[in-house]
């Protein structure tokens, strides 16, 4: 998917080299004469992919790109802007997760309710520590194949009307944030209690069980089909999309655990939790907030597993915090983008770094 997008945009850039006044036009067509796309109104489908060429003159870039409904046809792949400039081409990702809001004529905007189209402006320069540009396209890509349309559409819904979102920011009183606070020394004790450890050896085992039906959903391209598939397997039930997937009771501890499978051998960025529900669940006596990360190897044929506290050390260091997610009613939600795969190595020891996780938590209640 990827590398024939690659291999389309450096054609584009090694013509518009050679041809250096060749506009939209002219490179549109000889883009179609090389790749033989399917063209879908102003959309160019290739192969795992999909382009939409645009023109600026001037250093800015504010185009009406694309109706949000058209859009949803092509997201589940990389959809880019080809950006024909006097003397150069620029590129941007401009998938629905890359878009701050809506702009034209989206006054009917509303869940359940696709309207309006997007501009130039309203796709994101930068997602996280990202730049949106053709090197990072393939992480950026991973980053938005975490969240479903819906998720999307609910997020630009109220970043165009400003609508008041469903969920309700949580406003943790002074009881609160010190439980929220202690959650670092609850998770610290979870790793050393033999319940935790007995949960955990009982849900790798059911990993391992499922080894064959799990290496079969690995295959599929949408990444919430594969992750709700996964997750039912293990669960047996269908995925509610609440913060955890299964609680679990040991001793007075509520345990809440969520499944996330990490696709060891390409890039995959799972959407962990929602923030606000993260620090409500944490503002209870008595609870631990843990994952069960499954690595997948494809082409390895290898499937691991571990349980974890989401506050365990390389967890911690990999839980990126998607701030453009974050609007009037919300602090956002969280990813796991970075390099979390030693957790899946023999003799890993997982530790909660006290210190480190409660500024953490200190970060996220002052979102």
């Amino acid at each position: 998917m990827i590398d024939a997008l690659y291999e389309a945009l450096d054609f584009l850039v090694t013509y518009k080299r050679s041809s250096r006044s060749a506009r939209k036009q002219e490179l549109q067509a000889e883009f179609i004469r090389a790749f033989g796309p399917r063209r879908v109104r102003s959309v160019l489908v290739g192969d795992g992919y999909a382009l939409r060429f645009a023109e600026a003159q001037a250093g800015s870039f504010s185009n009406t790109i694309l109706s949000l409904s058209a859009l949803q046809q092509h997201d589940q792949a990389p959809f880019v802007v080809v950006v024909v400039r006097r003397d150069r081409l620029d590129f941007l990702l401009a998938n629905s997760t890359m878009l701050k809001k809506v702009s034209h004529s989206s006054r009917d905007l509303r869940i359940g309710r696709v309207r309006g189209s997007f501009n130039g402006s309203d796709i994101l320069r930068e997602y996280g520590e990202l730049p949106n540009i053709p090197a990072n396209f393939g992480a950026l890509f991973a980053l938005h194949a975490a969240f479903t349309w819906d998720d999307n559409v609910e997020r630009l819904v109220e970043a165009t009307n400003a609508i008041v979102p469903r969920d309700v920011r949580f406003h943790p009183g002074t009881d609160d944030q010190a439980l929220i606070l202690a959650a670092p020394s609850r998770a610290a004790a979870a790793l050393a209690s033999q319940d935790f450890a007995a949960i955990g050896h009982d849900l790798v085992t059911a990993v391992k069980h499922h080894r064959q039906s799990i290496l079969r959903l690995a295959a599929l391209d949408n990444v919430n089909l594969r992750g709700n598939g996964i997750e039912q397997l293990i669960t047996g039930d269908g995925s509610a999309h609440r913060l955890d997937d299964l609680e679990r009771r040991y001793g007075s501890t509520l345990l809440s655990i969520d499944i996330k499978t990490k696709l060891l051998d390409r890039a995959s960025a799972p959407k962990a939790y929602n923030v606000d529900k993260m620090l409500r669940f944490l503002a209870k006596p008595d609870t631990v907030a843990a994952v069960l990360v499954i690595g997948i190897d494809v082409g390895g044929q290898d499937v691991r597993a571990m349980l974890v506290p989401v506050l365990e050390r390389s967890l911690l260091a990999a839980t990126r915090i998607q701030h453009h997610w974050a609007g009037r009613g919300s602090r956002g939600v969280t990813q796991l983008s970075g390099p979390f795969g030693q957790v899946f190595e023999s003799g890993y020891g997982p530790t909660v770094p006290l210190d480190q996780a409660r500024e953490f938590l200190i970060e996220l209640i002052a979102l």
